[in-house]
C-alpha cells in the first residue's frame, strides 16, 4: 500500500474565497451607498416641498386679505394715516411689519415672531390672539414689504420673503418668495 492517504477534494482555494468576500463586500456597500443617496434625496424633496407648501398657504392667506383691505379713513387703526391703506414700519434688517385694516374693521399687522424654539415664523396680529401661520418646521429668515401706494393709482404691496425647513443642514431647503398684491380698494 503505498500511496497518497489522502485524497484530493475538490473545492475552494483560499484566494478564491477572499476574492469572492471581497466583492460581495464591495457589492453591498455600493448598494447601502446607493440607497443611503436616494434617502436622502428624498428627504430633501420632501424639505423642499413643506416651504414651498407652507409658502404658497402663506400667499393665499396674506394676498386674500390685503386685497380686501380698506382705507383707514375713520383712524381706527392707530398709526395708519388717513388717507393711507398700508403702513410698512421696518423692524430690523431683516424683517418689516405690514399694517392695515381688514374688511371686517380689523387692525391687522404682519411680522415675523419667535416661537419657543428661538425660530422667526410668519405670524399675524388682529384684535383677537394671534397665532403662527407658518409652522414650526419652516423659519423665515428675511420678511421685507415694499409699499407701492403712494406710487400709484392702485394700492399695492410688494412681499419679499426668505424661508427655509428647519431640518439639518444637508436637507435645508432655502427658497425666496416674491410677489406684489393690490388693494381692490381704488382712490
Amino acid at each position: 500500500m503505498t500511496g497518497n492517504k489522502y485524497k484530493k477534494i475538490a473545492g475552494f482555494s483560499l484566494i478564491e474565497v477572499l476574492i469572492s468576500v471581497t466583492l460581495f463586500a464591495i457589492i453591498i456597500l455600493s448598494t447601502t451607498q446607493i440607497f443611503k443617496m436616494v434617502v436622502d434625496g428624498q428627504r430633501g424633496a420632501i424639505a423642499a416641498q413643506n416651504v414651498e407648501e407652507s409658502l404658497k398657504y402663506f400667499s393665499e392667506v396674506t394676498g386674500k386679505e390685503m386685497r380686501m383691505a380698506q382705507k383707514n379713513s375713520d383712524s381706527f387703526c392707530p398709526g395708519i394715516p388717513a388717507d393711507k391703506i398700508f403702513l410698512v414700519t421696518p423692524i430690523n434688517s431683516n424683517s418689516d411689519s405690514l399694517s392695515f385694516k381688514n374688511r371686517y374693521g380689523e387692525c391687522v399687522t404682519y411680522q415675523l415672531g419667535l416661537d419657543t424654539n428661538g425660530n422667526q415664523r410668519f405670524i399675524i396680529k388682529r384684535d383677537v390672539p394671534s397665532d403662527f401661520i407658518t409652522p414650526a418646521k419652516i423659519k423665515i429668515d428675511v420678511l421685507h414689504f415694499i409699499d407701492s401706494e403712494t406710487t400709484q393709482t392702485q394700492p399695492m404691496v410688494t412681499i419679499n420673503l426668505k424661508a427655509h425647513a428647519t431640518e439639518r443642514v444637508q436637507f435645508r431647503s432655502d427658497m425666496t418668495l416674491q410677489t406684489s398684491i393690490t388693494s381692490r380698494y381704488y382712490k
